[in-house]
């Protein structure tokens, strides 16, 4: 390899060119790892390994960048660094300030395509990015939406390096407005003029969750996210880690969602706070539709009181069972 000052590499490429010997890496000053949460996962670890081992120079200054870094991982990237000093921007594990975020509840899986749409023909901030959660969700989404006449993007890792750079450049050129994307898209991407990213399927994490919405409010502008959620995603309790995650970073989060476990218990929605001066919060930074708060809290009651018939139902039929069981047991014959 050519003498060059700045080498950007992925982590297998750089371990194949040095296992090759075609790269030296004993003269270098800086090692940079972006990411780091995702580059010290279990799948990553012996690439990066290899690259923290050839960059051996006795002057070397290794720096770690992500805007999610779990306890794990840190602990774990520690190992590879000398007097390591931390440096936070913002809150740890938060969502950009300038994203406005909202929660919508949508009832069922069968209406989320409703709520998407009514959010598309509301006029939502384009341009638009829409997370799912595999690529045959990410495929049958965006076949969905084709029929709407929307000029329409589509991103997963089932496609070829060259077809998703063309998606990505039709996207940055304007030719589509809505991008339709996996979490393949949530990381290492800076779309400077995203207006607002839809979360369709629910985020698998909270970490998911801030990177996802951070392809919005990018370079201090303002931007936009909404995340749609059924009684699976409040049930599963996925919802109350995200809330937190809202409310850290400064909105208005209902306190049964901060409470939730899933259980189906809740105790009403917290109206908006009042600041000292009298004034009610920023309307723009609320949480949660006051119109479907009401409705999320009496389907997930419902919810459980289904659970709790089906319950007593199958232990009726236990006991119904049993009781036949016993009957049909021959009688011990009189001696």
């Amino acid at each position: 390899m050519d003498k060059v000052d700045v080498l950007v590499a992925t982590p297998l490429r750089l371990k194949s060119l040095i296992e090759k010997r075609k790269c030296n890496l004993s003269f270098v000053e800086f090692l940079v790892l972006d990411e780091a949460d995702k580059l010290f996962e279990m799948g990553f670890v012996e690439q990066v390994d290899a690259a923290v081992a050839a960059c051996d120079g006795p002057r070397v200054t290794r720096a770690l960048f992500s805007a999610t870094l779990p306890e794990t991982v840190e602990q774990l990237a520690r190992s590879v660094m000398t007097s390591p000093m931390r440096l936070t921007v913002g809150e740890r594990n938060s969502a950009n300030a300038t994203i406005a975020q909202r929660l919508l509840f949508c009832g069922r899986e069968s209406g989320k395509m409703l709520a998407l749409r009514q959010l598309i023909s509301d006029g939502i901030k384009p341009p638009i990015i829409v997370f799912t959660q595999s690529k045959d969700r990410a495929k049958q989404l965006a076949k969905q939406l084709q029929g709407d006449g929307l000029r329409l993007g589509l991103v997963h890792a089932g496609m070829s390096d060259a077809k998703r750079q063309a998606q990505v450049d039709r996207f940055r050129a304007g030719d589509a407005w809505t991008l339709v994307a996996t979490d393949l898209m949530a990381r290492g991407m800076d779309f400077v003029g995203v207006g607002t990213v839809i979360n369709y399927d629910f985020p698998a994490s909270p970490h998911a969750y801030i990177h996802r919405i951070g392809r919005s409010g990018r370079a201090g502008r303002p931007g936009a996210a909404v995340t749609l959620f059924t009684e699976e995603d409040a049930e599963r309790g996925d919802l109350r880690a995200i809330a937190n995650v809202m409310k850290n970073s400064g909105c208005n989060v209902p306190d049964w969602m901060l409470h939730h476990a899933g259980s189906g218990d809740r105790s009403g929605v917290r109206r908006r706070k009042k600041r000292k001066d009298g004034r009610e919060d920023n309307p723009r930074r609320e949480a949660i539709d006051p119109r479907v708060a009401a409705n999320a809290a009496a389907a997930a009651t419902a919810a459980a009181a289904r659970r709790r018939e089906k319950g007593r139902a199958e232990a009726k039929k236990r006991r119904a069972e049993k009781k036949a069981s016993s009957s049909e047991k021959p009688k011990p014959k009189p001696k």
